[in-house]
């Protein structure tokens, strides 16, 4: 019950310190003029697309897979079962891959081109998703009517 309590804390205090993450972002921001409610469609698609691949990425793709084991496995450290449970959950990691992909398109110098990859690759991904789905699709439509026509064949035979 006190591990429980403690873990909840700290995930309250990860909350907290996101806030504080989004003021520093949003002052930085400022400094060099930028105004993010004024982002064009095409600078928040950009910027949509490279989240989504990010944090699936970071969620569930080999590549991290063994940081996410490690803090897995140390989840009795609550700073560290925090940090998994940001990067076990999409929503959670979503969040936190949103400011810093925003950081990285306006603020780093360029971090622009590293956002156009990920932009880039998250609709490689969703081209690839559509394509399995349309597969997979197509290979039911073609396994219900090969049983309906070996069903019609066997009506026939008897």
């Amino acid at each position: 019950m006190m591990n429980e309590r403690k873990h909840q804390a700290w995930n309250f205090w990860s909350a907290f310190f996101f806030f504080g993450a989004v003021v520093l972002v949003g002052y930085l921001l400022r400094i060099k003029g930028v105004d993010i409610t004024s982002l064009t469609f095409k600078e928040a698609l950009i910027i949509v697309l490279a989240t989504y691949r990010m944090t699936r990425i970071l969620v569930f793709e080999k590549i991290f897979k063994y940081l996410r084991d490690v803090l897995k496995r140390r989840e009795d450290i609550y700073l560290v079962g925090t940090l998994s449970s940001i990067i076990t959950c999409p929503w959670c990691a979503g969040v936190w891959v949103t400011l810093v992909t925003v950081v990285f398109y306006f603020l780093v110098p360029f971090g622009v081109v590293l956002v156009y990859v990920l932009a880039l690759a998250g609709l490689a991904s969703m081209v690839i998703l559509l394509s399995n789905l349309l597969h997979m699709h197509t290979e039911q439509k073609q396994r219900i009517h090969h049983r309906e026509k070996n069903s019609l064949d066997d009506k026939f035979t008897d």
